[in-house]
């Protein structure tokens, strides 16, 4: 009984949605790690490729759940939105810091030396002021934290946009 009270129902359109849609993102990001050299020019596409997944599992979730529910409220269907979508934040933003902090450490490490190098040319107070704001932005807990908040802010807006367009044509929703 207590199993039941932590574990979703796998069955809702939901969560599988949402969970789906994390793993596609981490297997990506791990296929591009380990089958290619990571490098900026194709880093781009991975982000393109992890909005693409988090929209798709926004619509496809929303669209399920608003075919069983089509008289719905509006918060309502918000909050089914921002059930996926933090379902995927929540499953990307420890995989981030994973990421970064012990499966690709030398990323920021070189975003770091980088911006320390750009910084020669001031004074050495200046220099250490970019090597302690670089030390903190191009932390991994940091990019983690940014990633949860930041994947929640855009689901909701997303959320806010898909909701309006099913309801303003319920017929993208019916069977």
């Amino acid at each position: 009984m207590l199993f039941h009270t932590f574990v979703p129902n796998m069955k809702d359109p939901i969560l599988n949605a949402g969970v789906i849609a994390g793993l596609v993102s981490v297997i990506l990001k791990m296929v591009y790690f380990l089958g290619f050299y990571p490098n900026d020019d194709f880093d781009m596409y991975v982000r393109f490729a992890y909005l693409l997944a988090f929209l798709l599992a926004l619509f496809l979730g929303l669209r399920a759940w608003k075919g069983d529910h089509l008289d719905s409220k509006l918060v309502d269907d918000v909050k089914a939105g921002m059930k996926v979508a933090s379902l995927y934040a929540l499953i990307l933003a420890p995989f981030t810091y994973i990421y970064y902090k012990w499966i690709n450490p030398e990323y920021f490490q070189d975003r770091m030396e980088q911006a320390i190098a750009a910084a020669q040319e001031s004074t050495p107070d200046q220099v250490e002021q970019v090597r302690e704001t670089v030390s903190f932005i191009f932390d991994a807990f940091t990019h983690a934290t940014i990633t949860l908040f930041g994947l929640l802010f855009i689901g909701f807006l997303y959320t806010l946009v898909i909701v309006a367009i099913f309801r303003t044509k319920p017929e993208m929703v019916k069977n």
